[in-house]
């Protein structure tokens, strides 16, 4: 009994330490790691565990419509790790194209100065061609070339789950320019007191009644070694 109980428990000390994690980016993970999460305590409820049910339930009450958050189902879609075996809400993802809003007030200033000095106003030999592109610029707003950004985005293949989003993300920020934008916001750490609590935890191991002269400041440099070596 106490085997199908740790069985049953082992999942969410895995996804405790996922989450738990400072140096990496987090906030992608939750939405796979949650469905993870779901699907094995129904495995775990069809073995007959009782405990295992009980946590599926309070899953299912306290997970529902995850997907649906802005901020998660934006992040889980431009970590490139995530982005295609999970179902993301299509209606949460679309968000992103508010972002081209910089990108239509820069066309806007920059469209004057194009009309009054555009190599087609000059005539030669270059007219005709020059007339053609400035015809086909006008045809294509900041919305089109959001959405092609967009779909090239969903084309490219998945990275390995040990891969670096960010490192990604730094590499081809060239080719996504409005989308590397939203990853430089979204792909974040989750904030949690765990950082906090371990600190408390360490201190309270050096600092006890066989140490309980140590001065303060030899404390904290301690505790920083601890923490940063």
């Amino acid at each position: 009994m106490v085997s199908l109980s740790t069985d049953a428990l082992r999942p969410f000390e895995e996804v405790t330490k996922e989450i738990s994690t400072e140096k990496h980016a987090s906030v992608s993970k939750v939405i796979p790691l949650v469905t993870l999460l779901q699907r094995s305590k129904a495995t775990h409820e069809s073995q007959g565990i009782k405990l295992a049910a009980e946590l599926s339930s309070q899953c299912q009450h306290r997970f529902r419509a995850i997907e649906t958050f802005y901020g998660l189902a934006v992040s889980t879609f431009l970590d490139t790790r995530f982005k295609k075996p999970w179902s993301v809400n299509q209606t949460s993802v679309s968000a992103p194209e508010p972002s081209t809003s910089s990108a239509t007030s820069s066309v806007s200033v920059a469209a004057p100065a194009t009309t009054s000095s555009s190599p087609a106003a000059k005539g030669g030999i270059w007219a005709e061609f020059d007339s053609q592109v400035l015809a086909s610029q006008e045809h294509r707003t900041p919305g089109t070339d959001a959405f092609i950004e967009m779909r090239r985005y969903s084309e490219e293949k998945p990275i390995l789950r040990h891969g670096d989003p960010l490192l990604w993300w730094k590499t081809n920020e060239p080719t996504f320019p409005c989308l590397s934008k939203l990853a430089k916001k979204h792909l974040t750490v989750i904030a949690t007191s765990v950082p906090a609590e371990r600190i408390f935890s360490k201190a309270g191991q050096l600092v006890s009644e066989r140490r309980s002269s140590l001065k303060v400041k030899n404390v904290n440099m301690l505790l920083f070694l601890n923490k940063n070596l």
